[in-house]
């Protein structure tokens, strides 16, 4: 079974109507695997599917699936917001202020975070895709 037809079957699962909009959507995210903003979603469709759709409702689908938990939400600073598919292997970002430079990283550095915060104040953080700032190695900023 691909993604895309385990995302659908989930969501046929959980009850919810999969129009041709929200499939397009869909369509893009999984095939590029890649952080799309709603203008990278729109021209994708446009491209790929010769079909339009309002970037007002690529965003109401964006958040539809953000709720169902399969699309991450992420400011990328200069790259704008991004939206990507939750897959398995869930990833963070470090972004340097200097160069741009962007390093992935693991989404275990925040279980301790997560039990923590359950711990602490029986919050339970759902911390699907950030992105956090400062200086790379390159870039490191020189102490007075």
């Amino acid at each position: 079974m691909s993604e895309l037809e385990r995302i659908i079957t989930m969501l046929r699962e959980d009850g919810e109507r999969l129009t041709i909009q929200r499939k397009l959507v869909l369509e893009a995210l999984v095939a590029t695997q890649a952080h799309m903003t709603i203008n990278d979603v729109s021209h994708y469709i446009e491209s790929q599917q010769s079909q339009s759709i309002a970037e007002p409702t690529i965003y109401r689908i964006l958040q539809w699936l953000k709720e169902h938990e399969l699309v991450s939400q992420t400011d990328m600073a200069e790259a704008g917001i991004v939206y990507q598919i939750i897959g398995q292997q869930r990833h963070h970002h470090l972004v340097c202020l200097n160069c741009d430079k962007t390093i992935d990283i693991d989404d275990t550095i925040f279980n301790n975070l997560r039990a923590r915060l359950f711990r602490d104040h029986q919050f339970e953080a759902r911390i699907d895709h950030m992105a956090i700032y400062g200086y790379c190695r390159d870039c490191e900023p020189v102490e007075p």
